[in-house]
């Protein structure tokens, strides 16, 4: 994998590029290579009918900073239930810090952690990840 920033864009560039980027979205209508899920249940049926096979759906943690612990437990559930829903629809799970800042930013073996408690292996999940990434930038970069 290239050792660079890999940039989120809300629309592809009109033209050549000299950097890797994904078209990041919040709404589901809209074509993207992620689709960030801020609420599974609330998306779960309207997922089902028209996700497209190999998009990235991507959860931050950065809202459980501001949960209670039954908030928590539920965005756990949710967790667990958009990780069966990707592997099933053949999408990418994509957990993330959801980081703003350097100081929002989450470390790996807290993200490791996470994913443990998931019930997901972290080791398959960042290879998988590693190779989703690598098969979306070759299709998204051209330079310029």
């Amino acid at each position: 994998m290239r050792e660079a920033a890999i940039y989120r864009l809300r629309t592809p560039p009109s033209g050549a590029v000299n950097y890797p980027y994904l078209i990041v979205s919040e709404n589901i209508n809209q074509p993207g290579d992620l689709l960030l899920i801020r609420d599974f249940y609330k998306v779960k049926k309207e997922l089902k009918k028209k996700i497209k096979k190999g998009t990235g759906l991507e959860l931050t943690v950065s809202p459980t900073r501001k949960m209670d612990g039954s908030s928590v437990g539920k965005w756990f559930k949710s967790l667990r239930e958009l990780y069966a829903f990707c592997h099933a629809s053949r999408c990418q799970f994509i957990l993330s810090s959801g980081a703003r800042s350097e100081y929002e930013m989450v470390s790996g073996p807290c993200l490791d952690a996470i994913l443990k408690v998931g019930g997901i292996d972290p080791e398959n999940h960042w290879r998988n990840l590693g190779e989703w990434i690598e098969e979306r930038l070759s299709r998204n970069v051209s330079y310029a």
